[in-house]
């Protein structure tokens, strides 16, 4: 893009194309996909999505299609991977879901990247460390969450929790309520020893390397251990890296162990109360469609950092001409391309617009053009 023209950017719009460009430079290409995928793909998968509502119609063949409601879905289920041919994709797309608050659907605009393949640690460090490098982009003041549903599902396994009763868990520790949880434990009359495990594990929270010594000494088996191993290694080179200062480890971040089976992470940005950023590893949904493949990547939700950046204005247009209805049209025309060959954006209206700003407005009618005066 010319210079010139990423003046009049937004300033998200400036982060997501430096973002792709991030994301090009690393070997990431571009994925495309149609607004409408088959309903049923939607359907079998309703767990894996941030919201269960979706909006379909019938086409004209008889089949039900949607409107997308996630993209990783849709990359998973075509993607051409093997063991020893991953692929690396990144998306801009807008998808389309229900938002609880206002209980309207909206269309959100969502930046994401997955690596699908053989996984091993340098890839998953790669992942995380674009994260982080997106988080910078959006802000200076940013943090990053991340845990091991893995490490939960083999402490689970490990006290032969039910799988009724591990979903409930699940949900008391994604929650953070851990008086019900240890109330509904008892009710279901869960050893003292392992309850005490369960809650000790729920509160796991703080930074890295001492949480990672405290989950340690609650590790019961080989598959606790090797998660543990897994995070180590993984902010290891991240923090050789220099990326890994405001990084928490935070064992209540959890999600569907259908899906997910590895590491995932959250994004916050200082000024935005919800996630920015959300990824992970999920090659348990691999899995659903027949692929013996690893996955992680994450999602960016574009439309939190307007609620970012609404306070911050702006950049005013440098120049309002207000033309009479009498004016020389092409003598109106030249003035304002001459301003505009200067660098200067400019805008022509008859009248003064009531919502945007100007670094200086002009008048234009018989006489010529004339400065008006200041508006920014």
């Amino acid at each position: 893009m010319d210079e010139s023209m990423t003046g009049i950017l937004r300033r998200e719009e400036k982060i997501t194309l430096a973002l792709r460009a991030l994301y090009e430079k690393y070997g990431y290409r571009k994925y495309r996909m149609g607004k409408f995928e088959e309903y049923e793909l939607y359907l079998e998968n309703k767990n894996f999505l941030k919201s269960q509502n979706i909006i379909t119609f019938n086409a004209l063949d008889g089949s039900v299609l949607a409107l997308k409601p996630d993209v990783t879905l849709s990359i998973a289920k075509n993607t051409h991977a093997t063991a020893r041919s991953s692929e690396k994709f990144y998306y801009l797309e807008n998808v389309y879901r229900l938002d609880k608050q206002s209980g309207s659907y909206r269309e959100i605009s969502q930046l994401g990247l997955e690596y699908i393949g053989c996984l091993d640690q340098l890839a998953s460090f790669e992942v995380l460390w674009l994260a982080q490098r997106t988080l910078s982009a959006i802000s200076d003041r940013h943090r990053m969450q991340v845990s091991h549903i893995g490490f939960w599902i083999s402490l689970l396994d490990g006290l032969n929790i039910s799988e009724a009763l591990r979903r409930e868990i699940l949900e008391f520790v994604r929650g953070k309520r851990l008086h019900e949880m240890k109330a509904r434990l008892r009710e279901a009359h869960v050893a003292e020893a392992a309850v005490g495990l369960l809650l000790t594990a729920a509160a796991l929270c703080g930074p890295f390397e001492q949480t990672l010594e405290e989950a340690a000494k609650i590790a019961i088996n080989q598959g606790m251990t090797e998660a543990l191993d897994e995070l180590r290694a993984v902010y290891g080179l991240l923090l050789d890296r220099g990326c890994a200062g405001d990084m928490t480890l935070d064992f209540s971040l959890v999600s569907d162990s259908d899906y997910y089976g590895g590491i995932i992470f959250q994004g916050y940005v200082e000024g935005v109360p919800r996630a920015v950023l959300t990824g992970g590893y999920y090659g348990n949904l691999l899995k659903k469609f027949g692929k013996a493949l690893d996955a992680i990547g994450f999602a960016v939700y574009l439309n939190e950092l307007n609620l970012l950046f609404r306070g911050q204005g702006q950049k005013p247009i440098d120049a309002l001409i207000l033309y009479t209805q009498d004016a020389d049209r092409h003598a109106l025309l030249t003035a304002a391309e001459e301003m505009r060959k200067q660098g200067l954006r400019v805008r022509l209206d008859r009248h003064r617009p009531e919502e945007e700003r100007f670094e200086r407005i002009y008048t234009f009618d018989e006489n010529g053009l004339k400065e008006a005066g200041k508006d920014a």
